[in-house]
């Protein structure tokens, strides 16, 4: 199944991800008063809700293992009827809320490697956000009206149009749509996937962002410095978009060629944009 090679994909990219910061040591901090954050096992990675039981957090850990765990079971059992039912790569999306739940609890365990390498180096630098602002840093205004934000905003319009002029058929056309299990009317359907898409694409941000801007970026910058870290970490942001690939039974290696570059450049403003 495409999307469960996605998923062992993505647990060995967080793993070499934190490794990045493990061997960078510093001098030691000036009080000994402070003590060490304690480190996350690495074992927390593959096991659901982990990282938050680990930590004592048994309510974010059971909230975050029932997203995972249902996810793969809702994905596992409804695949083959998911797949015939739709046109889409991303057809089965109980695995894809699954595989954002899994990135986002595992956030933390970025965060934890971050708080050790700060112990370690008094003058490293990255933001200390707290859970509840990162998870509501989306839906800001002032990261809104921005001049990223709006560019890609733009951009996004103008492949909405472009798509809208092949378009053959209108959603009016449309009364029913295929959701999990069943067909139900379109205006019941259309809410559920426009919550379904933006918990996905939330998910997706706010991982990526933390990730790739707050976690690679910072620890990238304090070893090779500000260009060459700004240079490596958007290549990889841009390289990781390689695994779309593997969503796809005929991948178009030229169009994931034109997104990896899409997605490179992006890293670089946003990335960029973080630096200063």
């Amino acid at each position: 199944m495409i999307p469960l090679k996605t998923v062992t994909f993505k647990a060995i990219i967080l793993l070499i991800l934190l490794g990045t910061a493990v061997n960078t040591k510093g001098e030691s901090p000036d009080s000994l008063k402070i003590s060490m954050p304690e480190p996350l096992p690495l074992w927390t990675l593959y096991i659901p809700g982990a990282s938050y039981f680990c930590q004592q957090k048994y309510l974010k850990g059971t909230v975050f293992s029932a997203l995972e765990v249902g996810g793969v079971w809702l994905g596992i059992k409804h695949n083959n009827t998911l797949k015939n039912n739709s046109s889409s790569p991303y057809y089965n999306y109980p695995l894809f809320l699954r595989l954002q739940a899994f990135q986002t609890e595992k956030l933390t365990n970025f965060k934890n490697r971050l708080e050790i390498m700060k112990f370690n180096n008094p003058d490293f630098r990255y933001h200390d956000i707290s859970e509840k602002d990162l998870y509501l840093s989306p839906f800001k205004i002032e990261n809104i009206v921005t001049p990223i934000t709006g560019g890609m905003v733009l951009l996004a319009g103008i492949f909405l149009g472009i798509e809208k002029i092949k378009e053959r058929n209108s959603i009016s056309e449309v009364e029913e749509i295929y959701f999990v299990n069943r067909y139900i009317h379109r205006n019941q359907a259309l809410p559920l996937f426009a919550a379904t898409s933006l918990a996905m694409s939330w998910g997706a941000g706010i991982g990526e962002e933390y990730i790739c801007r707050n976690y690679l970026l910072p620890v990238l910058d304090y070893k090779y410095g500000q260009k060459k870290g700004l240079l490596l970490s958007s290549l990889t942001f841009g390289a990781l978009h390689f695994s779309n690939l593997l969503f796809s039974e005929k991948p178009d290696y030229l169009s994931a060629l034109i997104q990896v570059g899409e997605a490179t450049i992006a890293g670089y403003f946003l990335g960029r944009d973080v630096q200063k």
